[in-house]
């Protein structure tokens, strides 16, 4: 009977020391991979940001479909400035800047150029030459990102299929001007859940106990305020 109460007493003991050790370790643990699957989920939103940057600039606004984007990410092209020769000192301090110097070079009048100091004898052509080439979108934005594939742009890291959800608007701002806008997001719930319950409840909790209108989740840009495509992490 002594060796069975010494039994229950030790794994009783060990219980309580496991349990205590779960509490201390599973806001650790959960604060290790939260952190871990937050950058990887960042580091997607910025890959879109960039994505729906070039896609603006060359089709004139944001899209909603991912599917045009990853399109675009694949096949588009997007322009990128060639400049050979600069202004000197002098010029600059004389109050020649390049847009008026590439104004009196673009209008082809040799002798205008001459006489305002933007020919080159030694090339025999203007001081100054802007051309543009086009460039894949790959090549051109994506080109220190290792492993990149627009495919993935859609698809939410650790989301097990989970898709990030993106739309765009227009919004007015103080100066009456129109804007085109987008956001991309994603709630925590879709890359956290198999995590610590608790730890993830806690975080939802935390969030939105927050001033103002916080969106419990990740998230860049937004298409109810201007913020310059700003992710909610910056």
């Amino acid at each position: 009977m002594k060796v069975l109460v010494k039994v229950i007493l030790v794994a009783t003991i060990g219980l309580l020391v496991f349990l205590c050790w779960k509490s201390i370790q599973g806001p650790i643990d959960f604060n290790e991979q939260s952190q871990i699957r937050n950058e990887a989920v960042k580091q997607r939103l910025i890959d879109i940001r960039t994505a729906q940057v070039a896609y603006r600039e060359v089709k004139g606004q944001y899209t909603a479909s991912f599917d045009s984007l990853i399109g675009f990410v694949k096949n588009g092209k997007v322009a990128l400035l060639q400049k050979h020769g600069e202004l000197t000192e002098e010029q600059m301090e004389e109050g020649m800047t390049e847009s008026k110097a590439m104004a009196i070079i673009n209008s082809n009048n040799e002798a205008a150029i001459k006489k305002a100091g933007l020919w080159d004898a030694k090339t025999n052509s203007p001081q100054l030459q802007r051309d543009s080439i086009f460039v894949p979108v790959v090549e051109n934005r994506f080109a220190n990102r290792r492993n990149f594939t627009p495919d993935s742009l859609v698809f939410v890291p650790y989301g097990n299929g989970a898709k990030f959800e993106m739309a765009t608007d227009t919004l007015s701002t103080s100066s009456g001007f129109t804007i085109n806008v987008f956001e991309a997001k994603t709630p925590y719930t879709a890359y956290l859940s198999d995590l610590n319950k608790n730890e993830l409840n806690l975080l939802i909790e935390n969030v939105r106990n927050l001033p103002g209108d916080k969106y419990v989740g990740m998230k860049v840009g937004s298409i109810t305020t201007a913020n310059n495509n700003a992710g909610n992490w910056e």
